[in-house]
């Protein structure tokens, strides 16, 4: 496949993974999403203000973890999330952020999902979220036909009461107006991440085909449980619009650690579901798994696992087993420092069949990032293949997308690191020194 060049950053991913119209990023130059040095940026989910939106617009705070999506029924209403840091100095800790561009992605207006601890509206104070954890994260979105918006996420308390859970937000009229927010999954008020039920990691498609299922939410998740190894895959879906979510379902087998749920579904209304399974005390080996439904989520078939990898994880390179190291008090033994990542994988579907990436090393310790196609789901004849040969540089976090015959992988890349090295993670020398801009966003 050609790969090309981005620059870094969440409005180039938004363009074109969600696959914009052409002529909304026809000129290829980026747009700033969050604007947070402009004082009345940031506005609540009806246009008034409070503390947090007013600190929002001008605290310069961090995102990551973007998610977009593209309004089928106004192509010009383009959606965005993230983690968004900007709640913190006001409500302690991150929330869920809500973008919204009705100019095809070349403007934007800022906000949060309602219902964050400082949050005093009447849309705020009736969330489940409200009052019981005060961060939130995960973004994932989709539209349906019609131009409702469903937008999941995570929300938990970094002490005691835990309640690790799942939530989906609902935004009508092509995104404009809040709806509502359901809870989903609950989890388990333990007094730390480790042990209790943790809802994690949450992923959500929505039918937009015009066959019997259109218009269906599915959601899949992340269920951790304490320290016991026997994470998995949960399953929900919604027929009412959002209004009201089935009892979850283990999808997976649960034989270890099985996490990263990505969902997408087909042109004829099949619903595919991918996920990583960890290696765990050489019972279970690192693989990426597929599972079909044919009946808009009731069932699904067993699983099929399509690659056995080698990770490419953060926690390989700080000496400790963590997943982030930074300076200070936040340093790692190895003495290198990097914000967190990990091997997962990602589907679409068309008319051609089913695609599937991943990231993983080769033999060299080099991460690519792989493609393997089926033209069914289920037959999986072909190899898998990496997304071109270039020998220098990591790739990783790869997302998959497939509109109007043209399938488009988008990944981070860091082919123009001066310290690359496939033994250390990017942005690192030898000697445990920044090397400069490290990291690029590619599309193929």
């Amino acid at each position: 496949m050609s790969v090309r060049f981005l620059r870094s950053g969440v409005a180039v991913v938004a363009c074109l993974i969600g696959l914009i119209p052409a002529a909304a990023a026809a000129d290829g130059t980026n747009s700033r999403v969050t604007r947070d040095s402009q004082a009345g940026s940031y506005t609540r989910y009806d246009g008034s203000t409070d503390a947090t939106m007013m600190d929002c617009s001008i605290n310069k705070r961090a995102q990551n973890e973007p998610t977009v999506a593209v309004d089928p029924h106004n192509t010009n209403i383009v959606v965005a999330g993230s983690n968004d840091y900007c709640a913190a100095t006001v409500n302690g800790d991150v929330w869920a952020g809500y973008y919204r561009s009705t100019t095809g992605g070349a403007s934007w207006n800022d906000s949060l999902v309602p219902g964050y601890p400082d949050d005093g509206s009447a849309a705020g104070l009736a969330s489940p979220a409200h009052g019981q954890c005060g961060a939130a994260g995960d973004p994932t979105q989709s539209f349906d036909r019609s131009g409702r918006l469903f937008y999941g996420f995570i929300c938990f308390n970094r002490a005691k009461p835990v309640n690790g859970s799942t939530y989906v937000t609902t935004y009508d009229q092509d995104g404009g107006h809040y709806l509502r927010t359901v809870l989903v999954a609950q989890g388990s008020p333990a007094g730390q991440f480790s042990s209790g039920l943790f809802q994690d990691k949450i992923n959500l498609a929505v039918d937009q085909t015009n066959g019997s299922n259109s218009g269906n939410i599915y959601v899949a998740w992340s269920r951790y449980s304490g320290r016991a190894a026997n994470n998995v895959v949960l399953f929900s879906r919604s027929t009412d619009h959002g209004a009201t979510f089935s009892p979850p379902v283990r999808i997976s087998p649960g034989l270890g650690e099985e996490s990263f749920a990505d969902l997408a579904v087909g042109p004829n209304g099949t619903v595919y579901l991918t996920y990583r399974n960890f290696a765990h005390q050489k019972s279970t080996s690192d693989t990426i798994s597929v599972e079909r439904s044919t009946d808009g989520g009731q069932s699904f078939s067993q699983p099929q696992v399509i690659a056995q990898f080698q990770p490419f994880d953060s926690n390989q390179f700080s000496g400790n087993g963590f997943g982030d190291c930074g300076d200070g008090a936040s340093s790692c033994p190895s003495g290198f420092t990097y914000s967190r990542f990990a091997s997962l994988s990602a589907v679409t579907a068309d008319a051609t069949g089913v695609h599937v990436v991943w990231n993983g090393e080769l033999a060299s310790g080099q991460s690519k990032v792989f493609v393997r196609n089926s033209p069914d789901g289920t037959n999986w004849s072909a190899a898998a293949t990496t997304l071109d040969s270039v020998g220098t540089g990591h790739q990783y976090f790869p997302d998959i997308a497939s509109a109007d015959g043209v399938i488009t992988v988008v990944f981070y890349d860091s082919r123009n690191d001066a310290g690359y090295s496939p033994s250390r993670p990017t942005g690192n020398t030898a000697d445990g020194r920044n090397s400069g801009g490290a990291v690029d966003t590619f599309i193929a």
